[in-house]
C-alpha cells in the first residue's frame, strides 16, 4: 500500500479496540474497532507497524497480504490483515488505494462471474484465499468468534470472503461490518449470503458516498446483502441506529448523485465547499472534490463513528 492512505503510527490510540465486545449484533464499539482494523489493512507494507499496533490492541498477527506499488512482487490483488485476541478472530480487509493499479483492475472488472459474483471481487479473494484458510481453521479456543470487516473494495472482499467461509468451511461469521462497500453479487449469491449471513451483516454508509451506489442494481445483477445502516453527509452513526431491512438494495445510483448535487450546491453557497476531512494525503485531496469522493474516505467515517484522527 501507498503513502496516500496510511496514517502515522501515533495516530492509531493503544485504546482504539477496548471497547470491542465481540456481539454479533450492532454495537458502536464494535463498529469502531472494525473501522480502526479496516484502517489498519491499509497498512499492509509495513508488518512491523501493523504488528506494533496490534500487540497494543491486545491482538495477535496471524498473517497478512500486501502489495506495495513500486516493488510488492508478486503482485497480489488484496491486501488484509488477520488477527486473533480480545474473544475474536478478525480478518480485515483493505479498499482500493489510488496508486495500486491492481486495485483499479479489480474495481472495473465487473462482468459478473459464471456463479454470478462481481468477477473482479472473486478473483481477488482467489488470490490470497490459500492464506485465509488455514486462519479460519486454526483459530485458537480463545478467540472462536469470527469477524470480516473492509472499507470500500474491501467491504466487497469481506462479503465475498465470509460467504466462502460459510460455504466451503461451514465456518459462519459472527459479524460482517463494512464502510463504504459496493454491491457484490447477483440474486442467486443473494439468496444464499442471506440465509446465512443477512441478519449479522452491518453496511454502514456515509452521507452521499458514491461506492456503495455501484455496480448499479439493475434488474438484480448486482444486489446488497445485509442491513444499511446510513448517516446523513458530515452526520453521525445514531447509536441505536435505524436499519434497512436485509432486502433493502440502496442507495441508488441515479438518486444517490441528485443528492449530492444538491448536497454541493448548498455547502457552496454557504462558502463550506472545501473542509479538512483528515490528516493523510489522501484526505487532503479529497478535501478538494465532489461529496460523492469526500464522504467515501476513511477519515470521514471515522468522523460519522465519533472518531477524531490525528
Amino acid at each position: 500500500m501507498s503513502f496516500l492512505v496510511a496514517i502515522s503510527r501515533s495516530a492509531y490510540p493503544d485504546n482504539a479496540l477496548d471497547a470491542f465486545a465481540a456481539n454479533p449484533s450492532f454495537a458502536m464499539g464494535d463498529a469502531r474497532a472494525m473501522m480502526w482494523m479496516s484502517q489498519l489493512a491499509y497498512e499492509t507494507n509495513d508488518p512491523d507497524k501493523v504488528a506494533d499496533i496490534l500487540k497494543a490492541w491486545q491482538l495477535v498477527l496471524k498473517d497478512l497480504a500486501s502489495n506495495d506499488p513500486v516493488s510488492g512482487l508478486p503482485p497480489h490483488s488484496a491486501c488484509f490483515v488477520a488477527a486473533a485476541g480480545r474473544n475474536a478472530t478478525i480478518i480485515a480487509f483493505s479498499g482500493t488505494d489510488p496508486l495500486k493499479i491492481e486495485d483499479w483492475i479489480t474495481d472495473f472488472t465487473a462482468a459478473p462471474s459464471p456463479d454470478g459474483l462481481h468477477s473482479g471481487f472473486k478473483a481477488a479473494v482467489d488470490s490470497i484465499w490459500p492464506q485465509i484458510v488455514p486462519i479460519i481453521q486454526q483459530r485458537p479456543a480463545a478467540a472462536q468468534k469470527l469477524f470480516f470487516t473492509g472499507h470500500s473494495l474491501g467491504g466487497a472482499l469481506a462479503i465475498v470472503a465470509a460467504e466462502r467461509a460459510m460455504r466451503e468451511l461451514s465456518a459462519t461469521a459472527t459479524a460482517v461490518t463494512t464502510f463504504g462497500g459496493p454491491r457484490v453479487g447477483g440474486l442467486d449469491f443473494f439468496n444464499g449470503y442471506t440465509t446465512g449471513l443477512g441478519n449479522c451483516t452491518i453496511r454502514l454508509v456515509h452521507g452521499d458516498d458514491v461506492v456503495p451506489t455501484v455496480p448499479p442494481g439493475l434488474g438484480n445483477t448486482f444486489l446488497h446483502v445485509g442491513r444499511l445502516i446510513q448517516c446523513p453527509t458530515d452526520g453521525s452513526f445514531a447509536d441505536p441506529p435505524t436499519m434497512s431491512l436485509d432486502d433493502s438494495n440502496e442507495p441508488d445510483f441515479v438518486n444517490g448523485l441528485v443528492q449530492a448535487g444538491l448536497d454541493d450546491f448548498r455547502a457552496l453557497a454557504a462558502f463550506r465547499f472545501i473542509r479538512k476531512i483528515g490528516p493523510r494525503p489522501l484526505d487532503m485531496f479529497a478535501s478538494v472534490l465532489p461529496r460523492i469522493v469526500r464522504d467515501h474516505v476513511p477519515a470521514s467515517y471515522f468522523s460519522a463513528l465519533g472518531i477524531a484522527l490525528r
